[in-house]
């Protein structure tokens, strides 16, 4: 047993005195402030917990650390003086400064004397090798209220030009603010800094930005809850915002991450985002987006990137394995970069370049996300050229895939997707792209009866249209009378409330009917699944639909492919499907001087083309005249 070891029997190699904090090691608080190096570390965290254990060397006590400073221990007329005082005590040495369980409320922003380089009041000024820590989320919380006539302000800022390993964790800060003036206002501001840390704070409130990150090196932000009460223009704008800003400073190519961390949106005023990326280099990764409940899914933006204050778009930036509830990514430019293993509900990926970018964006990926009622678009490129950029491997249900059109548009490669059910749009619109291979499209939706949409929809020149899929399986059926239901065993017909189930009568429809639309005389509801021959369930509660109304079920295609003036070097392989009867209109639709290269193995059910139909699609290897 370790227990019956001697101080001699222990053998402590030399690792243990090189650590970082010594045998100070052994504390839950000092553990969680050393950066996890590789083996060395590890090896030498077991061994100073088996000395401990074993009488060897002294346990140090919980409490306060021998260079840690208690913030309340210090003069001052609120917890930011005090904190001050206490990183004013460390002088030149590197400071651990503690602010304990409690809430403090700080002092009149009026009040406090220090200046940033914009003007901005600062309350605390972080040097060089300082670590400001609370006694966790929730039980260390500090409050900053910032009237309507305050000037603006930060509550931590860094000391210098350029500062290293500052590390703000464990507390809870919640900023007010009703001043008119909004720049230049955040609870953090740290510029040209390198080996920033924060985590596990959680940060609230409706300053411009609660965090904002100029030109830094090696950040690392995790594991923080960020709530953003974005209640007008410039109050609220950004939950936390990495960006390239001065000319005369030059960051590191690792920006650093950012992951773990929850973002929430608990205010109505959603022009701007949770997350601004205007910098290369950074890696966003593990993070939650999403609206407050109250909310609801009113599409807000997680994460958007774009051109830095100097005209550039980022590169080397990788937005991966995140979460999006209600929240989009609005993807303002990127070259180099990955958007890929996503998941969002309620909440689109879209490309659209801000007003003023001339830069070309090349080498942007976006590929296995998965998205429901969400959709992937790349727009708002007319001024500006795209190269080595593909769209491939996503899921898309209930929403669609597109690449718009203009001249500056491409080499966009869309291959090895899934769209099903697209709403009210066409399945793959791809009116600028090089290559559209492997993709399958199925039941796109509709409005109504009249909407005409294509599962493909294909313009402009195009290098190779092949192995696609498009199938319908869904039925033409108004047989019967429908009303709700209270639940799945119920017989009689509910008369008010809300309910998802909907019992027919005087007719029969099958299990595995993939029909997405219930069509009434007066709304559409989004079916689930057709649970027995009598019985459906809508994708959520709606109000009840009265005995007798009667109802219709569509196949709502138009169209398998819709060829819009488009020049196709190769056609193949490729099938559109209607398998319970005809599509709306016909499996291939030509609309105006469509060209081909090689047409050849092409499967149309039924095999309808409307247009010109110059080529015979499901032949083999013939090759249309020019």
């Amino acid at each position: 047993m370790v227990s019956s070891f001697t101080e001699k029997e222990i053998y402590i190699p030399s690792a243990i005195s090189d650590c970082s904090f010594g045998a100070a090691i052994l504390s839950q608080r000092s553990c969680r402030s050393m950066r996890p190096t590789g083996r060395r570390f590890w090896i030498c965290v077991f061994l100073a917990i088996a000395a401990c254990a074993a009488g060897a060397i002294p346990c140090p006590a919980a409490a306060t650390a021998p260079d840690e400073r208690n913030a309340v221990d210090f003069p001052g007329a609120s917890i930011v003086e005090k904190i001050e005082a206490a990183i004013h005590n460390c002088g030149s040495a590197p400071c651990d400064v503690r602010v304990p369980v409690g809430t403090y409320d700080a002092s009149a922003i009026t009040s406090w004397t220090q200046r940033d380089a914009t003007g901005s009041r600062v309350g605390i000024r972080l040097p060089s090798d300082i670590r400001i820590h609370g006694d966790g989320e929730g039980h260390t919380v500090i409050r900053v209220t910032r009237n309507a006539n305050d000037p603006p302000a930060i509550l931590f800022a860094n000391a210098d030009a350029e500062n290293r390993n500052i590390r703000l964790s464990d507390m809870t800060v919640i900023w007010t603010d009703a001043s008119r003036q909004y720049d230049w206002v955040s609870i953090l501001v740290c510029r040209g800094c390198d080996e920033l840390e924060l985590d596990h704070l959680t940060l609230d409130g409706n300053p411009n930005k609660l965090v904002n990150l100029l030109d830094n090196t090696h950040v690392n932000v995790h594991d923080d809850t960020f709530v953003l009460h974005s209640t007008s223009y410039g109050h609220g704008d950004n939950a936390l915002s990495l960006s390239r800003f001065e000319a005369a400073r030059h960051p590191g190519s690792d920006a650093g991450w950012v992951r773990n961390n929850r973002f929430v949106e608990t205010g109505d005023y959603r022009v701007f985002s949770m997350l601004l990326v205007a910098q290369s280099g950074p890696t966003i990764t593990g993070n939650t987006f999403e609206v407050s409940n109250e909310s609801g899914f009113d599409s807000a933006t997680g994460i958007e990137t774009g051109i830095d204050n100097l005209g550039r778009l980022s590169s080397g930036v990788e937005i991966r394995g995140n979460t999006f509830r209600g929240t989009s990514i609005a993807h303002g430019g990127l070259n180099d970069s990955v958007i890929a293993d996503n998941f969002l509900w309620h909440g689109n990926i879209y490309i659209a370049l801000q007003d003023g970018t001339t830069a070309s964006m090349t080498g942007l990926t976006i590929a296995r996300n998965e998205l429901h009622f969400g959709s992937i678009g790349v727009n708002g490129l007319e001024r500006v050229s795209t190269s080595r950029c593909a769209i491939t491997g996503n899921l898309v249900f209930d929403g669609n895939i597109g690449v718009g059109n203009g001249s500056l548009i491409q080499d966009v490669e869309v291959s090895d997707n899934t769209v099903r059910y697209s709403r009210n749009t066409n399945g793959i619109d791809c009116n600028a792209c090089s290559l559209i291979r492997g993709n399958v499209v199925r039941e796109i939706g509709q409005n109504g009866p009249s909407d005409v949409h294509a599962g493909f929809q294909i313009g402009g020149h195009v290098l190779d249209v092949s192995n696609n899929v498009y199938v319908d399986a869904q039925h033409d059926f108004e047989a019967g009378v429908i009303c709700s239901v209270a639940k799945p065993a119920a017989t009689l017909c509910q008369t008010s409330g809300q309910s998802r189930w909907i019992m027919l009568q005087d007719a029969k429809w099958q299990i595995g009917w993939t029909n997405r639309t219930l069509f009434t005389e007066h709304k559409e509801y989004r079916i689930r699944a057709f649970v027995n021959s009598s019985l459906l369930e809508l994708d959520e509660d709606a109000a009840v639909i009265p005995p007798g109304t009667k109802f219709h079920l569509y196949r709502t295609t138009f169209n398998g492919f819709e060829l819009n003036a488009a020049h196709i070097e190769r056609f193949s392989n490729n099938a559109a499907i209607s398998s319970e009867g005809a599509f709306r209109h016909a499996a291939i639709q030509e609309d105006g001087d469509v060209e081909f290269g090689e047409v050849r193995g092409n499967l149309l059910r039924p095999n309808v083309c409307f247009g010109r139909c110059r080529v015979e699609y499901g032949g083999d290897g013939k090759t249309a005249s020019r």
